[in-house]
C-alpha cells in the first residue's frame, strides 16, 4: 500500500513532467544554476533572469511590435494554449493522426527544390507537408539545424515551396517559434497562415479543379507542345480581365474561377495548367518598369527554356495601367511575351535573384518564329506570305517582329510610311489600325 508521503512524491513528479512536456518553465540544473526553458508570452518565474534561456515566436510584423515577434505577410495568429491532461501522462490519450494532404499536386514541377542542398530540401518537405495539411506549430527537422540551417533560411525555402506549388492557393504567410538554450537554437516550429478554413478550402479547391479540367479537356492533343502552350496563353488572356483590386488576386482561384486577377494570379494559373499538360513550368518573380513587382513564368518546351508573361500578353493589363498609347479595339492577345529569350525579356523585365535561372537562348518555340512572322530583313515575298496566311485563317489581326532595330525601322517605313500594308490586305480592307512595341521591335495590325 502506497504511503501518503509516497503519493505526494509521485504527484509532484508528475507535475514536473507535465511542465517539461508543455515547455512551461521546467527548471533544470546546470553548473549549479537554475535556468528555465520557456516560450515568450507565458508567465513564469525567472523568465527575465540574465541566465535564463528563451524560445521566441519570431515574426516580421510591424515595427512597433516586440522584437521577438515575427510573422511573414500576416499578423501573428492567436496562440492556442497547450493543455496536458493526466490521461496523456498515463499514455491513454488518443493519438493525433497526421492531417491528410488533399492539395499537393503530383504534377507540379519542383524547379526551386533542386537548387537546395540536402538540409534545405528536408525543410522544403517539412514546410510543404505543414502547408498541405494546413498545419500549425509543427517542428522543422532538428538535424537541419545541426547541419547549419538557421531561421534566416525559412523565408527563402517557404518562397521556394510556393514558387513550385501554385495549388497552395490558401496560403498567405507563415510564422515560426524558435527555442533556444544557452544562446543555441535547438528547435523551430512552423505554422502556415491561411486565408480560409478547411471547409472553405475544400469547396474552392473543387471549383479550381473543375474549372481546370474544363480548360484542359479543350487543349490540343498530340505531340506538339507549342500548340498547348499557345492554347494556355490565349485561353487565359481571353477569359481573364486584369483588375487591380480583384478578390483572391494572388492565387489561381481568381483566374480559373473568377476570371479577374493580377500578375500573380495569371502566372500561377499558367503554371498549374501547363504542368498538367506535361510542360514543366515555374513561377518567376521580379520587377518591371518603373520598378514595380511582377510575376511571370519560366517553362521548358521541347527541352529548351523560355520565359512567358501571360499578364503582359493581355491588352486589358495595359488598359488597367492607364497606357495612353493603348488604342480602342486593340487585339486582346499580345504575342510579344509568348516563349521569349532572356535577351528579349530583359528589355522590360528584371528577374529576382532568389533562385538561379537559366539563360534562355532558344527561339524555335517563339510565337513569331513558329508563325512565320519573324523578320531578319524586310522581304516583300515573306510579308505577303504572312498576311495571306492570316487572312486565309480568318484572322483580323497580324503581328510581325524583327530581329534587329534597323530591320524594324525599314519595316515600319515600308508598311506604314509608304502605306504598302494595303497592298498585302487587298481591296476588301475597310478599316486598318496598328500598334507598335518599340522595345520588343514588333508591330500589330488589326483590320476589317
Amino acid at each position: 500500500m502506497i504511503s501518503g508521503r509516497e503519493r505526494i512524491r509521485r504527484v509532484a513528479a508528475a507535475l514536473v513532467l507535465a511542465l517539461a512536456l508543455t515547455g512551461c518553465g521546467l527548471p533544470f540544473r546546470e553548473a549549479g544554476n537554475w535556468e528555465f526553458l520557456s516560450r515568450i508570452g507565458e508567465e513564469m518565474p525567472g523568465a527575465g533572469a540574465p541566465n535564463g534561456s528563451v524560445a521566441a515566436d519570431e515574426s516580421s510584423g510591424p515595427a512597433d511590435e516586440a522584437a521577438d515577434e515575427y510573422s511573414a505577410a500576416v499578423p501573428e495568429a492567436a496562440r492556442e494554449a497547450k493543455v496536458l491532461t493526466w490521461q496523456s501522462l498515463l499514455g491513454t490519450q488518443e493519438q493525433v493522426e497526421e492531417p491528410e494532404d488533399p492539395y499537393t499536386d503530383p504534377m507540379a514541377w519542383e524547379y526551386c527544390f533542386q537548387y537546395l542542398d540536402e538540409p534545405g530540401q528536408q525543410w522544403y518537405r517539412d514546410i510543404q507537408r505543414i502547408l498541405a495539411g494546413m498545419g500549425q506549430e509543427q517542428e522543422l527537422s532538428a538535424e537541419c539545424l545541426e547541419a547549419g540551417l538557421t531561421e534566416e533560411d525559412i523565408d527563402r525555402i517557404f518562397c521556394y515551396v510556393l514558387a513550385d506549388h501554385p495549388e497552395y492557393f490558401y496560403v498567405d504567410g507563415y510564422r515560426y517559434t524558435k527555442y533556444s538554450r544557452m544562446d543555441k537554437l535547438i528547435k523551430i516550429t512552423f505554422s502556415g497562415s491561411y486565408t480560409y478554413d478547411s471547409q472553405e478550402c475544400d469547396a474552392r479547391w473543387k471549383q479550381i479543379q473543375e474549372a481546370a479540367e474544363t480548360l484542359l479537356a479543350q487543349a490540343p492533343h498530340g505531340e506538339d507542345d507549342y500548340e498547348k502552350v499557345r492554347y494556355v496563353y490565349e485561353t487565359l488572356i481571353r477569359n481573364t480581365e486584369y483588375v487591380l483590386d480583384a478578390p483572391d488576386s494572388q492565387n489561381l482561384y481568381s483566374v480559373l474561377v473568377n476570371g479577374a486577377s493580377v500578375c500573380q494570379g495569371y502566372a500561377k494559373a499558367t503554371q498549374y495548367l501547363l504542368n498538367h499538360l506535361g510542360i514543366p513550368c515555374v513561377l518567376v518573380q521580379g520587377q518591371v518598369e518603373p520598378g514595380e513587382g511582377h510575376a511571370w513564368n519560366l517553362l521548358c518546351l521541347d527541352g529548351e527554356y523560355y520565359y512567358m508573361d501571360t499578364t503582359w500578353g493581355d491588352a486589358s493589363y495595359r488598359q488597367a495601367e492607364g497606357d495612353s498609347q493603348q488604342e480602342e479595339g486593340t487585339p486582346q492577345v499580345n504575342y510579344d511575351y509568348l516563349c521569349v529569350t532572356t535577351r528579349q525579356l530583359l528589355r522590360t523585365h528584371v528577374p529576382g535573384q532568389d533562385v538561379p535561372l537559366p539563360e534562355c537562348t532558344a527561339t524555335e518555340g517563339n510565337y513569331y518564329m513558329r508563325e512565320g512572322c519573324m523578320f531578319s530583313a524586310c522581304e516583300e515575298e515573306a510579308l505577303r506570305q504572312a498576311f495571306d496566311r492570316a487572312i486565309s485563317e480568318g484572322r483580323q489581326e497580324i503581328s510581325l517582329k524583327c530581329t534587329e532595330e534597323a530591320v524594324y525601322r525599314e519595316l515600319l517605313d515600308h508598311l506604314v510610311e509608304q502605306k504598302e500594308v494595303f497592298s498585302y490586305l487587298g481591296p476588301d480592307c475597310g478599316t486598318l489600325h496598328y500598334a507598335r512595341n518599340e522595345k520588343q521591335l514588333s508591330i500589330t495590325f488589326w483590320f476589317s
